[in-house]
């Protein structure tokens, strides 16, 4: 499907209506490329207001996103949320003060056709959890060898041995866990 919308068009019909798949077997996110499990659903509508171009809409899809701390793949549901206004270059703000006040999703264009592409992507991006985990406990890798400290929890590298003087302590703090 075509997420490009001609101008003149909307000037005539006021509104239009975008609803079809985004294709795309990738994602590129902040640090990390993320496979598409599930085909990317849009709906966008897109209405010629006194302020610019209002775009409204959703995106609906499943990531494949690795985990934050074992790396282990984790299946990510994506609802993200579209909405922009779209104004002509021409209104830019002067003033930065001006700029600064508006809090909306401002972007501007200068050609007769506006690709919506980017919104899509950019909610998706949006959605996407600061930290995405396989668990809320994940204990992630040994940052010397990369052991699974998840599969290996009592894991110590050779260099991480306890020394002799203060096994009392670990001893201690094993009792204390297990009582």
């Amino acid at each position: 499907m075509n997420w490009t919308i001609e101008l003149e068009k909307l000037s005539q019909e006021r509104k239009i209506v975008l609803e079809g798949i985004f294709e795309a077997k990738m994602i590129e996110l902040p640090n990390v490329q993320c496979k598409v499990l599930q085909p990317i659903k849009v709906k966008m509508v897109v209405v010629m207001t006194k302020d610019g171009i209002a775009v409204g809409g959703y995106v609906r899809t499943i990531l494949e996103h690795p985990c934050d701390r074992c790396l282990k793949p984790v299946e990510l549901k994506i609802n993200g949320t579209i909405e922009a206004l779209y104004k002509h270059i021409s209104e830019v703000p002067k003033e930065k003060e001006e700029e600064l006040q508006s809090l909306r999703n401002v972007i501007y264009y200068s050609s007769d056709r506006i690709d919506l592409s980017e919104r899509i992507i950019e909610a998706i991006v949006v959605d996407v959890p600061m930290r995405v985990l396989c668990k809320p406990d994940c204990k992630g890798l040994c940052p010397r060898c990369g052991t699974d400290l998840n599969e290996d929890p009592e894991h110590l590298c050779e260099d991480q041995k306890i020394d002799p003087r203060l096994s009392k302590l670990l001893l201690l703090k094993k009792t204390n866990k297990e009582g």
